[in-house]
């Protein structure tokens, strides 16, 4: 069992040299407050502890602002040992922090670098309410020895992070998550070997999370298509939503692919009759769409797999080019009396057990069409977000414009506005010619940061952008 008392506790020594490692100190002066409570009354009092606060803050009584604090308990039985650290906002509430936490990307970041079972509280604002909380510790069992601190400090706990102090490797990697998340707001870095340092536990972090690969992205979508048969691939341009639904049929799997477009009909689709002038004469000949002609050959070919293939699916009214066809896509259908005439001479109850339909659709342009809750019911969805990502042989994905360019969305945009990150598409450019970037950044992604800032979105984020694009590639957005 530890002793929490001693003031000169081994985790305490980590958790101040861990925050001198990552900068919290500049040229000899001090960027932060060390607090310790852990004296002989603290358990029975409103609970021990020790944090990190910001700097100018007093040493002891109540604070302002957000900080990093460890929670110990202290159980007789080492098995019931579990320690809290949190980002907690100071009894006094805000002072200078308010504009910080109500970036949407501060949260975003605890999201994204915690280890699964965390607490992260749904408004970063509210210091007013626990409910969340309280049902956290409820279902995780808090050691008695933390009932006191979790009934005084409840309120202000933004983010938390339960450990057992006697698994040492997990313990001091979990503290300093939170401490690199912590310097990264408060900007403590002044060189690169602190970017560096704070870089590598925040990655590790990521690690530890098991974060989706580009293997098993193609996995997770072909075992949800076998259970769905129907699903749509959905994101930001630039997130290889086409290049992943080619990626899913195999060698001996029949493809049909088609693109929709804002006047693509039923008659395009699934099938119509076209005028054809033979001298002075004038006839109409059928003609069958990509649905029909996906069915045929999956009726044609039942020992194979048939993929329909259909990109920028939202970029037509789909109700009007579906028509009766709408009643088919359902993947737990079974045979039944009724009927749907597709074309003449196609009937169908339900589709072909082997036909398979993968659509994309981008969620950054608002202007397409919306896909109504009915269609939504019939199909899967899989979202692609943009990422890091291993680039093929002959190619180089240029990590650091990409992580900037993230960094600024995380920090700054809405849930809505995430959609619109530039995929990593963007920032994928051949081997022999890494400087292509630059042309890239210039004419695909300056323009289209640019829209979104013309039409009022990511208004916050926009000097952050001026500064990114006067850096990388010497050109200013506004002239």
């Amino acid at each position: 069992m530890f002793n929490i008392i001693n003031a000169n506790h081994e985790y305490l020594k980590f958790f101040e040299s861990k925050i001198v490692s990552l900068g919290g100190v500049r040229r000899g002066n001090k960027k932060y407050v060390l607090r310790n409570n852990t004296n002989d009354n603290a358990l029975t009092g409103k609970g021990a502890f020790f944090a990190c606060i910001n700097e100018g803050e007093d040493v002891s009584g109540p604070y302002s602002d957000l900080s990093i604090v460890i929670f110990p308990s202290n159980e007789d039985d080492d098995s019931n040992d579990r320690w809290i650290i949190a980002l907690v906002v100071g009894s006094l509430g805000f002072k200078n922090d308010y504009n910080l936490v109500s970036l949407p990307g501060i949260r975003r970041m605890f999201i994204k670098y915690l280890q699964q079972g965390s607490y992260i509280k749904n408004d970063f604002m509210d210091i007013a309410t626990s409910d969340g909380f309280k049902a956290f510790c409820d279902s995780n069992k808090i050691p008695e020895t933390l009932e006191n601190a979790v009934q005084a400090y409840s309120n202000v706990l933004l983010a938390c992070t339960l450990f057992d102090p006697n698994e040492k490797n997990k313990s001091e990697e979990i503290i300093e998550t939170f401490l690199a998340i912590y310097a990264k707001i408060r900007r403590w870095p002044t060189n690169q070997t602190q970017r560096n340092l704070i870089k590598r536990i925040l990655e590790t972090a990521i690690q530890q999370k098991e974060l989706t690969n580009a293997d098993d992205e193609i996995n997770e979508v072909k075992a949800l298509l076998k259970n769905r048969k129907y699903i749509i691939l959905q994101g930001a341009p630039g997130t290889g939503k086409t290049r992943l639904a080619k990626k899913i049929p195999n060698e001996k799997d029949l493809v049909v692919f088609t693109q929709f477009h804002a006047e693509t009909s039923y008659s395009d689709f699934v099938y119509g009759i076209r005028p054809k002038v033979n001298f002075m004469t004038l006839e109409y000949e059928p003609r069958k769409g990509a649905f029909v002609e996906a069915i045929e050959k999956a009726q044609e070919n039942k020992e194979q797999n048939v993929f329909l293939l259909i990109d920028e699916i939202n970029r037509a009214n789909l109700s009007n080019v579906l028509g009766p066809a709408f009643y088919l896509f359902e993947p737990g259908m079974a045979d039944s009396d009724i009927k749907i005439e597709i074309c003449p001479g196609l009937h169908l109850s339900k589709l072909p057990d082997n036909l398979y339909v993968i659509a994309t659709m981008n969620t950054a342009d608002r202007s397409l069409a919306v896909v109504d809750f009915a269609l939504r019911r019939r199909f899967a969805w899989f979202t692609l977000f943009p990422r890091t990502i291993k680039a093929d042989p002959g190619e180089y994905f240029c990590e650091k414009e990409f992580n900037e360019i993230a960094d600024i969305f995380e920090k700054y945009s809405t849930d809505e506005e995430l959609n619109l990150q530039p995929g990593h598409a963007y920032f994928i450019v051949p081997d022999s010619e890494r400087e292509m970037i630059k042309v890239r950044l210039k004419y695909e992604v300056m323009p289209l940061i640019k829209e979104y800032l013309n039409e009022g979105m990511l208004s916050r984020a926009k000097d952050d952008f001026i500064s990114f694009f006067r850096n990388a590639i010497s050109e200013e957005m506004y002239r």
